[in-house]
């Protein structure tokens, strides 16, 4: 083989360490996968009709926090295959009504410099004689009720707590004292569901301090927690709908979720369709 030929096999068939460095850094985010490769519509669209039939959020977000996660992860692991210059992935743990993995493939985008791959098909049947297996996630160490929890985010003024009006003019000092307890309130009631920050295993927690704590009913914030030697760490507090989309990314079926965050999403829905 010449040169030129190692080139050329290089360019086709790149590396899982070729390929992790087009995906940037260790990104997990929708903007890491738009810069991996162009997802076109109308894959999305093909993807959606396969499989079972869920609520992807305005613009398939939830689906594209799916994907982006799931793929970096593929590879990250080794788990894809070539189909001549076609590189070959599952769509996550993605499968159709009958219960048969479906597939994705990318190939050289010869249309943009912005992304050096495009998604250019989606299916249940790839040619590939080995197609790959779906990625593996890490499960995060277990969450203890009795640890201690501690802030690892400033409770600034832009702060979502500042949405909370019981917490209107409050005292940075009591803010934290709230969200501590309302922290511990959903520990001790089982309502942690895991997520991955960043590729990191972590917690949600839902907030009740003015809704309804009720096991099923929509909290007001959602904290995400690392599991940290002894002690839980708060690393950021968001709305229930963007909690959505990360939790959704590591459950193979969108009814293994808890009811509570369920009922978030489906009440940002309803929020949408009347705006």
């Amino acid at each position: 083989m010449t040169a030129t030929d190692t080139e050329l096999e290089s360019r086709l068939r790149p590396t899982r360490e070729e390929l992790l460095a087009e995906f940037g850094g260790s990104d997990f985010s929708v903007q890491a996968l738009f810069g991996f490769c162009f997802v076109p519509t109308r894959r999305l669209s093909l993807l959606k009709q396969l499989t079972f039939e869920e609520d992807w959020g305005a613009g398939d977000s939830v689906l594209l926090n799916y994907l982006a996660l799931q793929l970096r992860l593929s590879i990250e692991q080794d788990k894809f295959a070539w189909n001549d210059g076609q590189l070959l992935l599952t769509a996550g743990n993605l499968s159709t009504l009958s219960g048969i993995p479906i597939y994705v493939g990318l190939v050289r985008n010869q249309t943009s410099d912005e992304n050096p791959w495009a998604l250019n098909w989606v299916g249940d049947r790839p040619s590939c004689s080995m197609p790959p297996e779906a990625p593996c996630l890490e499960p995060g160490l277990p969450i203890d009720p009795a640890a201690e929890i501690v802030l690892g985010v400033e409770l600034s003024e832009s702060n979502r707590l500042q949405r909370v009006p019981m917490l209107d003019g409050a005292t940075p000092a009591f803010r934290t004292r709230a969200l501590v307890g309302a922290c511990h309130f959903a520990l001790h009631r089982g309502l942690a569901v895991p997520h991955n920050y960043g590729g990191v295993p972590s917690y949600f927690l839902p907030v009740y301090l003015e809704s309804d704590s009720d096991l099923g009913a929509a909290p007001d914030l959602v904290c995400s927690v690392l599991v940290q030697e002894r002690r839980l760490l708060i690393r950021s507090v968001l709305d229930p709908e963007v909690a959505y989309s990360h939790a959704r990314a590591v459950v193979d079926r969108c009814d293994q979720l808890p009811g509570w965050l369920l009922e978030s999403w489906a009440l940002t829905e309803t929020e949408g369709e009347e705006d």
